[in-house]
């Protein structure tokens, strides 16, 4: 089914997704850097009866509908990775003591034969135990996360160059809306004296001719047409004052539509950096790509222990072995954590590294389904608003819907 169609299947018989299953602490907040209500209250300054700025809209919800369910997809495969590496821990926990026992002599086997290498490697060694150990675990993702943290933070950059450029324009838009406004009503009050003074001319020249019996077709001639110069020229002003009011109303809406996506996508940005740093524990891709030149160093020196390496190879396929007899999700990961499996503090500090990993995931899932949902919300609001638009909204859905 195309994005349309579940997209307004959705619209229609709306219900609240089920994340009962999803655990998250309480205390963890995300603050973002720009209110939400304040993208929503100034979509209110567009003109539904204009097609142009209502198919920007329309075309602006979908999107940001689209978007926030794509961001969805991938951030749930990573949580169910990290959740399920919980769930590992959970069943070794509950494990009985005679075969607990089992995997802690395994486990410490590695523990030892690591332990050969670091000492072989003592001298040359350049980076931390800790260190190696992170960048072995994501060894397969390197150098593809450095290169998307540089991004990130290139982009972070960018973006808020953007914004501040936004904002900018933006103010200057609106002094120069307030200017115009104030342009016109003088110039309404100029027309207001004009023809005040035209009248009051007409009822002294009326006074001096009948009152008088003087001369005064010259002064009505002069009164007229001093009276018609000037009147022209005040309405040839406030035609071209009325014009440009509408051209900044419109330059006003137009970054406004700017200024909220660039808002969305350095929430998302932001938060796609907190946990990357968090993910490989680091402050910076530059700090990133120098421990991971530095693992590189490391691991080649390391490969000289070749008789360690066969013993820490046998032990480790061993503990393989016995993991497999239970209902683990992912084996492998016990051979970067084998001190988990011997004690239990050290089990606690991995449960709660996963857990921050999980509610940081949760904060971003809950971000773009937030997205998600005030984007139907807002659609559905203006079809009830605005029934007879509601056929040209869903054509506009289906038009810049995409297949997933």
């Amino acid at each position: 089914m195309s994005f349309g169609g579940r997209f307004f299947s959705k619209l229609f018989k709306m219900q609240e997704e089920d994340f009962s299953t999803l655990e998250l602490d309480e205390g963890l907040e995300e603050e973002f850097e720009w209110d939400w209500d304040h993208i929503m209250e100034e979509r209110h300054l567009f003109k539904m009866s204009d097609e142009v700025q209502r198919e920007k809209y329309i075309r602006s919800l979908v999107e940001q509908v689209r978007d926030a369910e794509r961001e969805l997809n991938k951030l749930s495969a990573e949580y169910n990775l990290v959740t399920a590496m919980l769930k590992d821990m959970d069943e070794i926990e509950a494990l009985p003591m005679s075969e607990k026992v089992q995997l802690q002599d395994s486990a410490r086997n590695i523990l030892y034969y690591e332990e050969e290498t670091k000492d072989y490697e003592a001298k040359k060694s350049a980076m931390t135990e800790a260190q190696y150990k992170s960048m072995e675990r994501f060894e397969d993702n390197m150098p593809g996360a450095y290169d998307e943290m540089a991004e990130a933070e290139r982009y972070k950059g960018l973006i808020k160059d953007d914004l501040r450029k936004l904002e900018g324009e933006k103010h200057a838009y609106l002094f120069r809306q307030d200017e115009v406004t104030k342009e016109i009503a003088n110039l309404r009050g100029m027309t207001v004296i004009c023809v005040f003074a035209a009248v009051l001319c007409v009822i002294m020249l009326l006074v001096l001719q009948f009152g008088f019996e003087m001369e005064t077709q010259v002064g009505y001639i002069i009164t007229c047409l001093t009276a018609a110069v000037v009147i022209t020229l005040l309405y040839v002003k406030y035609t071209d004052a009325v014009k440009e009011k509408k051209r900044v109303e419109k330059g006003i809406n137009r970054l406004i539509l700017l200024q909220n996506t660039v808002k969305i996508r350095y929430v998302n940005n932001t938060n796609l950096l907190d946990y990357l740093y968090m993910k490989y524990n680091t402050t910076s891709a530059k700090e990133l790509k120098k421990v991971w030149e530095m693992y590189e160093l490391e691991k080649s020196e390391r490969e000289k222990a070749a008789l360690n390496e066969k013993e820490l190879t046998f032990y480790q396929a061993e503990l393989l072995h016995k993991l497999r007899k239970y209902q683990l999700n992912d084996v492998y990961a016990w051979l970067h954590n084998p001190l988990a499996i011997i004690e239990h503090n050290e089990m606690v500090e991995l449960r709660h590294a996963h857990i921050l990993q999980r509610q940081k995931l949760r904060a971003r899932m809950d971000y773009n389904k937030r997205l998600a949902k005030e984007g139907q919300s807002e659609l559905k609001e203006f079809v009830k608003q605005y029934p007879e638009y509601s056929k040209e909204a869903l054509d506009m859905v289906e038009r810049y819907s995409v297949e997933y």
